[in-house]
């Protein structure tokens, strides 16, 4: 991993590798969340006062948060890579993944309710990690491996993720619905297997 200003000598596939948007989406999310700041700063501008500037320039710190997003490395080592200290490291990323999903406009829990789409697509996949050291009957899902399961709400005419919800292996498909009660359209219709 390296700092914006190296990362842009980079091809623009090596770039979406690493960051997982392009390098266009990349400049409109750092223009978009330098403007929601200079607008949170013309309401409050008394509330800046005293601070010292970020040793980081903007693109890095949504640099620092989309690689988190992307890779999930420890925050010890993105410190290390952007050379400041860990609590300032997940500082950074609480604060611009915030900022992201204000400026990015994320769908939020009652997006699939107020606006009822054609088609849902339901649908859980696995992930097999590590045999964790504790508690590793809440992990195991039955099929000899450990992993977590991710719940997949998708809108069928543009393959769009309404809705991801995490949960451990054991879990089963429908219980994980249940409990999580994402809220749905009572027009919409849902494709789902025989779990549901």
């Amino acid at each position: 991993m390296k700092p914006f200003n190296q990362l842009q000598a980079d091809s623009p596939d090596e770039f979406k590798r690493l960051t997982g948007i392009s390098k266009e989406n990349f400049e409109l999310l750092d223009c978009k969340v330098a403007d929601y700041i200079k607008s949170q700063i013309a309401m409050k501008p008394m509330r800046k006062r005293g601070v010292k500037p970020s040793k980081l320039l903007l693109a890095d710190c949504i640099l620092l948060t989309l690689y988190y997003l992307r890779h999930s490395p420890t925050f010890a080592n993105l410190a290390n890579v952007f050379g400041i200290s860990e609590s300032y490291c997940h500082k950074i990323y609480s604060r611009y993944a915030r900022i992201i999903a204000k400026v990015a406009k994320l769908p939020n829990r009652k997006t699939l309710i107020n606006s009822p789409p054609n088609a849902l697509i339901i649908d859980v996949s696995e992930q097999p990690i590590e045999r964790p050291v504790k508690h590793q009957k809440e992990y195991y899902s039955g099929k000899k491996r450990h992993t977590i399961k991710a719940q997949l709400v998708i809108r069928a005419t543009t393959l769009r993720i309404m809705s991801v919800i995490c949960e451990k292996g054991r879990q089963h498909d429908f219980s994980i619905f249940k409990i999580n009660r994402i809220l749905l359209h009572p027009n919409s219709l849902l494709l789902a297997d025989s779990g549901y």
